[in-house]
């Protein structure tokens, strides 16, 4: 009867120390720059504060640029050093970071699948800049719920391979078994996250592709119609995947 008093006296001790950690503000730091302001969880080390501040003011106008776009002026940046805050702040339980609107990022401090945290926030950013060039394409001024149910139209493999390519995150083709096989993926297996996630590791070509064969304007213009191959490049799905293959297989797999 003792060590089930015990026991139970523990798990109470344990619950209780673990709701108090858990509702109990977190410390935070804040830095602020040109374009953002960073908070912070207060145990993170300052040089890694210190990289990802160069990693995004460095990046701001690039990607501004590529997409065309003035990106927001000041972006919130959260950095978070436990998952479990992180969750608890977005709600987000199966990525490393995510974005509210055009001028707020989330993201962990050590990110799954990623070892370069920077490339993580500048993956997020681009996707502000993203959102930020289809807002402006929208007559003004927004109605946000008319708005909202066309962005969930928007494709997948589109958004996320904007982002993998503005982040540098290639992945190199030969290292892939199922380009090497001669097979290639369908638009409808890039926009699956669940099985595989395979936008993330073929996402940096596809861009590279679309730019070199159709250019800047026509990249752009793809964007503004939500991904519609057929209307931006007079192209169906399959045809754009195999001469996308045809181009990863020129450059990367001889």
């Amino acid at each position: 009867m003792k060590k089930i008093k015990r026991f139970f006296l523990i798990l109470a001790i344990l619950i209780l120390t673990l709701s108090i950690i858990y509702f109990v503000p977190e410390s935070r730091k804040e830095v602020k720059t040109q374009h953002f302001s960073f908070l912070f969880s207060s145990s993170i080390d300052t040089t890694t504060i210190i990289e990802l501040v160069n990693a995004l003011e460095s990046n701001y106008t690039r990607i501004g640029n590529d997409l065309k776009t003035q990106p927001s002026g000041n972006i919130q940046t959260y950095i978070y050093a436990q998952r479990w805050r992180y969750i608890k702040a977005t709600g987000n339980w199966g990525g490393s970071g995510n974005i509210e609107g055009i001028s707020k990022l989330h993201f962990v401090e050590q990110a799954w699948g990623e070892s370069d945290n920077n490339k993580v926030a500048v993956h997020e950013f681009a996707h502000t800049v993203t959102l930020k060039l289809l807002l402006d394409d929208e007559t003004q001024p927004v109605d946000s719920k008319s708005f909202d149910k066309k962005f969930s139209t928007f494709p997948t493999w589109l958004w996320e391979a904007i982002s993998v390519y503005e982040a540098k995150q290639l992945v190199d083709p030969k290292t892939l078994p199922y380009l090497n096989n001669g097979q290639y993926p369908s638009i409808s297996e890039l926009n699956n996250r669940l099985k595989g996630g395979k936008i993330y590791s073929y996402g940096y070509t596809i861009i590279e592709y679309i730019l070199s064969r159709y250019g800047q304007n026509d990249f752009i213009n793809l964007i503004k119609n939500y991904g519609d191959l057929k209307k931006s490049f007079n192209i169906t799905d399959d045809q754009f995947c195999k001469e996308w293959y045809e181009f990863v297989k020129e450059k990367y797999l001889k």
